[in-house]
């Protein structure tokens, strides 16, 4: 006989499972390897339902329902591995080890945090800041930019009945898209930078002390909250508010261009200028934009958007299925022909989400909803980009104090 069949059966079972739990553990399978073959796959799970998400929300926009926002803030994931075996005894064994068995499983809990209350009204109500320009130094071009969230420049308007759930009127934007195509066509010339220059009040902010008595921690702490201590006379020091403001600057050969001349017609800005501010007309501490007189204007006033009525405006890109247009499940606007107002013209080319009844094979996110697929085929980059470009801005608007809301757990086996 040989070594093994020396080995009581169930000895023999004991010694190979023990070897086989030692070289699986050996090798990392539990550890490392696990963190290897799962890491990415959540990832990819959570990115497409994030994007799943934002397109089923703007696709209720178009129907006028309330938009709903889960979040999945944490995933707490077990790997198990387990092992069992029987001996049969020799009638029955095909082998002198008995039956080994080896399970090994991924037991994940997802906690599910819904955004709703003052968290959500904040995110969602609140008008953005001009400081949103900084976007476009992560990728988002100056004309998806003022198109997506601006209701107007100069009091010339961006389709602003496009951002109400059921607008009344039909309206357009075409003369403020081809002012913000002109400034787009300078900017991509290298003739136009949208930056943030630093201003400072002519009028201090506090009574003036003794110069000795401020430290190094003050100064720091003013500086964080945007303010700086200047020299008054008989040796004393006083605030002054600093403010970071957001300035269009133009270079000196496109002034006079034939582009700029029409840039400056459009949006009523003086002439000759190399830099105009920029100002957002929803900030309490700004003047209103000076209708009627802004032909001399050194500024350029902003109505900006909150990320709700920017997303009511994305959902007039939603392709309606004409069964709903018929039987009025989704709202529709009359044009001045007395048919309905097709709103996808305002997109501009910008934006657009297609519709059919059966499952595309071509998209790159997609929800059903109504008994249609409403999706964003992969080949639509403009599209795919407003998408990403609406997540960052809502990820820049929401409130970094957030309250934690009920908590769902539930284990994803179950």
């Amino acid at each position: 006989m040989g070594k093994w069949g020396r080995i009581p059966p169930i000895r023999a079972y004991v010694s190979a499972l023990a070897i086989l739990l030692g070289t699986l553990l050996s090798c990392g399978c539990l550890g490392p390897e696990a963190v290897r073959t799962t890491r990415l796959r959540y990832n990819n799970a959570i990115s497409s339902t994030n994007e799943e998400q934002l397109l089923l929300n703007l696709v209720r926009l178009r129907y006028a329902e309330s938009p709903v926002f889960l979040d999945l803030p944490t995933i707490t994931s077990q790997f198990e591995l387990s092992a069992g075996g029987s001996d049969p005894g020799p009638a029955g064994s095909q082998t002198n080890f008995g039956i080994v068995g080896l399970l090994g499983r991924d037991a994940p809990t997802l906690t599910y945090q819904p955004r709703q209350g003052r968290e959500i009204a904040k995110a969602l109500l609140n008008p953005l800041s001009a400081d949103l320009f900084s976007v476009i130094n992560a990728g988002a071009s100056l004309e998806q930019l003022f198109w997506l969230t601006l209701n107007d420049i100069n009091d010339v308007q961006n389709a602003v009945q496009a951002t109400t759930l059921i607008p009344r009127t039909a309206d357009d934007n075409l003369l403020f898209m081809h002012g913000v195509r002109l400034l787009a066509e300078i900017d991509e010339r290298g003739g136009a930078e949208i930056g943030f220059s630093t201003t400072e009040d002519t009028k201090n902010a506090s009574d003036p002390i003794l110069d000795g008595s401020v430290g190094g921690a003050d100064l720091l702490n003013a500086a964080k909250d945007n303010y700086v201590f200047r020299e008054q006379p008989g040796g004393r020091v006083a605030l002054y508010k600093r403010d970071r403001k957001p300035t269009l600057k133009i270079r000196s050969r496109f002034i006079r261009s034939p582009e700029m001349d029409e840039l400056r017609q459009i949006f009523s800005l003086q002439p000759g200028l190399n830099r105009y501010r920029i100002e957002s007309e929803l900030e309490p501490d700004v003047e209103s934009s000076p209708l009627g007189v802004r032909d001399s204007s050194d500024a350029i006033y902003l109505n900006l958007r909150s990320i709700l009525q920017i997303m009511i405006f994305l959902s007039k890109g939603v392709c309606v299925p004409e069964e709903h247009r018929c039987n009025g499940v989704a709202p529709t606007t009359q044009g001045p022909d007395g048919r309905p107002f097709d709103w996808t013209q305002v997109m501009a080319g910008n934006f657009a989400i297609a519709s059919q009844k059966h499952r595309p094979r071509n998209a790159e996110v997609s929800v059903r909803y109504r008994g249609y697929w409403f999706f964003i085929p992969k080949e639509d980059t403009r599209s795919r980009s407003i998408l990403s470009i609406l997540d960052v801005l809502f990820s820049i608007q929401e409130s970094d104090d957030q309250k934690v809301g009920p908590v769902l757990t539930l284990p994803a086996g179950r």
